[in-house]
Parts: structure tokens; C-alpha cells; sequence
């Protein structure tokens, strides 16, 4: 099986890590260094998605301080 989703991918592969870990096969400070950057790109890939969604526009504009002067 193929994994053609860059998300899926990754999410996949802290999957695999956490078992290592679980498994004792790692440290949990190497578990760690490894899904760093994992988690990172995961976290630029699912804003990326929102960016130009009515939801995120709906659930921040509301809340955006306006300037007084």
C-alpha cells in the first residue's frame, strides 16, 4: 500500500516512531528529536489546508481586536 497523502504520510511515520518507542527501542529524548520536525511540517500542512477556508476566516475574524484611536 502506497501512501500518496503528504499528511498521511507523515502522521504514519510518528506512528512508527511511537511504536519504536513504546517498544523500547528508543529513547524517549531520541523519540523526541525524531518527531520534531515531523510534528512541525504536520502542523504547516493542516494551516496550509485551513488558510483559505470560510471556517478559519469565521473563527478568527470575529475575535481580531479593532484599533482604536
Amino acid at each position: 500500500m502506497f501512501i500518496t497523502n503528504p499528511l498521511k504520510l507523515m502522521q504514519k511515520i510518528l506512528e512508527e516512531y511511537y511504536q519504536q518507542y513504546m517498544s523500547g527501542e528508543i529513547t524517549e529524548k531520541e523519540y523526541l528529536i525524531q518527531i520534531k520536525p515531523i510534528d512541525k511540517e504536520i502542523g504547516k500542512l493542516e494551516m496550509a489546508t485551513l488558510r483559505d477556508t470560510l471556517v478559519l476566516r469565521g473563527s478568527f475574524l470575529p475575535h481580531t481586536p479593532k484599533l482604536k484611536y
